[in-house]
C-alpha cells in the first residue's frame, strides 16, 4: 500500500511538472523561443491507510519556436526511502496549433513503451481564465487498456497573487480536485502551494513549488 501511494504521488508530480503548477491542467501556451522555464515542485501525498509519500521533482523547459517548446523532468522520491531515489527522466513536447488557444502534448518515460497524449483547450476573459484537458495515457503494453484523462482548471490573476483551481478525473475512476495560490515574487519568480483531494478515496495530496523564467 505504500508502495501504492508512492507511485500516485509520483504519478501526480510528473503530470504537474508539464502544467502551469501546482495545477496538473495544462495550457495551451508555450515557452517563447529560446526562453527557459525551470520548476522545483514537492508532493506530500496521503493514501488509503493514511500512509504518507512525499516526492520531488525538478523540470526544464525550453522554447525552440514560437509555438513549441520541449522539456524533461526528473521525479525524486523522498519518503518512503528506496534505493534508487532518482526516477527515470520523462521528456514532454508541446505544439501549440492555435497560439495560446489550442496545443497538443505528448511525454514519455525515457526506455518506456508508456506515453501521454493530450489535448489543451483555453480561453481567457477580462479577469480570469479557463483550461480544458483530453489526454490518453497508453502501457504500452497491447493486452492491457489504456486510460484517458479530463480536467478543467481556472485562474485568477492577481497584481502579487492568483488563485486556481482544477476538477480531473480518468476511466479508471481516479476523480481529484485542488485548490491552489501563486505569489509573484517578481516578475521572473513565482512560489506557489495547493492542496487536493480525491472524490471517492480517502487520499489527498499538498503541494509546494518553484518557477523561474530566464
Amino acid at each position: 500500500m505504500r508502495f501504492a501511494a508512492a507511485v500516485c504521488c509520483l504519478f501526480l508530480l510528473s503530470s504537474v511538472l508539464f502544467a502551469a503548477r501546482p495545477l496538473a491542467t495544462d495550457d495551451a501556451g508555450a515557452v517563447d523561443a529560446a526562453k527557459h522555464e525551470l520548476e522545483i515542485g514537492y508532493d506530500g501525498c496521503q493514501g488509503e491507510n493514511y500512509l504518507r509519500s512525499g516526492s520531488c521533482g525538478f523540470s526544464l523547459k525550453q522554447g525552440i519556436t514560437e509555438r513549441m517548446d520541449v522539456g524533461v523532468s526528473f521525479p525524486y522520491q523522498i519518503d518512503p526511502a528506496q534505493d534508487e531515489r532518482f526516477g527515470k527522466a520523462v521528456l514532454g513536447v508541446k505544439f501549440s496549433l492555435v497560439k495560446d488557444v489550442f496545443a497538443l502534448t505528448f511525454s514519455n518515460e525515457l526506455g518506456e513503451k508508456q506515453y501521454f497524449f493530450n489535448g489543451i483547450f483555453t480561453k481567457e476573459f477580462s479577469k480570469a481564465a479557463v483550461h480544458f484537458n483530453l489526454g490518453y495515457s497508453a502501457t504500452g503494453d497491447a493486452a492491457i487498456k489504456g486510460s484517458t484523462g479530463y480536467s478543467s482548471a481556472f485562474e485568477i490573476p492577481g497584481e502579487k497573487f492568483d488563485v486556481v483551481g482544477e476538477v480531473s478525473g480518468d476511466t479508471d475512476n481516479n476523480n481529484t480536485w485542488l485548490l491552489g495560490i501563486r505569489y509573484k515574487v517578481t516578475e521572473n519568480i513565482i512560489v506557489d502551494t495547493g492542496y487536493g483531494k480525491s472524490f471517492n478515496a480517502p487520499d489527498d495530496k499538498t503541494t509546494f513549488g518553484f518557477h523561474c523564467e530566464f
